[in-house]
Parts: structure tokens; C-alpha cells; sequence
């Protein structure tokens, strides 16, 4: 495969991963949590329980996609600079393994509200507070994997910048989309009451402006690979 099919097909699994993800995270997300509300939350599961569960494996398969990107791409940095071709792929894969891990929460959520035998030693109403719990730690679990989404954007950023891999300007985009995943999480992690909403707005914004670029590009040019500064 020549290196402009190679980066082709990086973009093509990086548009897939990021479409089929974006489904399963935002219809969970918005469609399926009423904040502050257990009951609402379990009666939407419960009424869409399918739904629900195919939006749990297209984030699986997303993870799957994202996966291969890394490993797709990372055969194009790494003639250019190994070291942070390395730290890429590291990033990729650390991400992946915690987004799949991340899917036992909602998994956990339908569990509870399976009315199973043993689990009826509990009051509906507690049943409905776990889901929501489980729920609840699956968004803590995106905080966390989102962790690694900053240094493989920065990255990917500086090998636009230095070594014009991608054009110069989606490098500066990339890594405002990594600086801007890294202050919504400092946000919710530490001062969670301060504008959560606005900044996680604020990254997903970025998160837009840099990431289809990108997919883009690298679908319809290719990229540069060569280790001339």
C-alpha cells in the first residue's frame, strides 16, 4: 500500500470511529440520562433497552476502529520520528483499552434494572439509584480516557508543525483540540461546579474544529511523510 492509500485509510477509520462513537456516547448521554432523575433515567433504558445496547456496541466498534487507526497511522510517523510516533501509539492504545473498560458501567446499568431473582432483595427505587450510579461512573471513565486523547492530538499537532506531515494550520488546530480536552478536564475534576457545561462545549468545539479537518485531509491528500524538519 502506498503511503497516500496508508494515510487514506487512517482517516477513513479516524471519520468511522469518530461517527460510530458519537452515536453511542451523545445517544446514551443526552437521550437516555434525565439528570438528577433516576426513575426517568431507568424508564428510558428500560423503554429502549435495544437501543440502548446498540449504542453500547457501537462504542465498542468504534474502539475497534480507533484501534487500527492508531496502528495505521503509526506506520507513517514513525518514519519521520519514532520517539513520538511511540508516545502516539502508547496514547491510542492506553485510551482504547480504558473506553472498552468504560462500556462495564452501562453494562452494569442494564444489569441492575434486569429485574433479576437475587437482585429483587432490593427496593425498585434502589435498583434505579444504581443504574444511575453505574451511569454516573461512565462519565467519570470518559473524563479518564480523555486523558490520552490530549498527547496523541498534541502530538499529531507538532508533527504538522515541525515536520509539515499535515498542513501547518490543522497542527495548530490539533493541539487547541488537545489543550482544550485538557482544561475540561482539570474543570470537572477539580473545580466541577465552575461552568462544567461551558467547557465541555468549549472542547467539543475544538474538538470539531480540529478532528474533521484532519479526517478529511488525510481521506482526500494523504500526508507528507519525510524526516526533513
Amino acid at each position: 500500500m502506498t503511503t497516500k492509500n496508508t494515510a487514506r485509510l487512517a482517516g477513513l477509520l479516524f471519520m468511522l470511529a469518530a461517527g460510530i462513537g458519537g452515536f453511542g456516547y451523545s445517544y446514551i448521554r443526552l437521550r437516555m440520562i434525565v439528570p438528577g432523575d433516576a426513575a426517568g433515567t431507568a424508564a428510558n433504558i428500560l423503554a429502549s433497552e435495544f437501543t440502548f445496547r446498540a449504542a453500547i456496541v457501537a462504542t465498542l466498534a468504534s474502539q475497534v476502529l480507533m484501534f487500527f487507526f492508531g496502528l495505521t497511522l503509526f506506520g507513517l510517523l514513525k518514519e519521520v520520528n519514532k520517539s513520538w510516533a511511540l508516545l502516539f501509539l502508547a496514547s491510542v492504545l492506553v485510551s482504547v483499552t480504558l473506553a472498552v473498560f468504560n462500556q462495564l458501567s452501562n453494562f452494569g446499568a442494564l444489569f441492575v434494572l434486569s429485574q433479576t431473582e437475587y437482585l429483587k432483595v432490593f427496593s425498585p427505587d434502589q435498583l434505579r439509584a444504581m443504574a444511575m450510579l453505574f451511569l454516573r461512573l461512565s462519565g467519570l471513565g470518559q473524563g479518564l480516557l480523555e486523558i490520552f486523547w490530549t498527547p496523541y492530538y498534541l502530538v499529531l499537532g507538532l508533527f504538522a508543525i515541525k515536520y509539515r506531515f499535515l498542513p501547518r494550520v490543522l497542527g495548530i488546530l490539533l493541539i487547541l483540540m488537545g489543550t482544550g480536552y485538557w482544561i475540561n478536564l482539570i474543570d470537572k475534576f477539580l473545580i466541577p461546579e465552575f461552568h462544567p457545561a461551558f467547557f465541555t462545549q468549549l472542547a467539543m468545539s475544538l474538538g470539531a474544529l480540529g478532528g474533521i479537518p484532519t479526517m478529511l485531509w488525510l481521506m482526500i491528500k494523504g500526508a507528507n511523510v519525510s524526516a526533513e524538519p
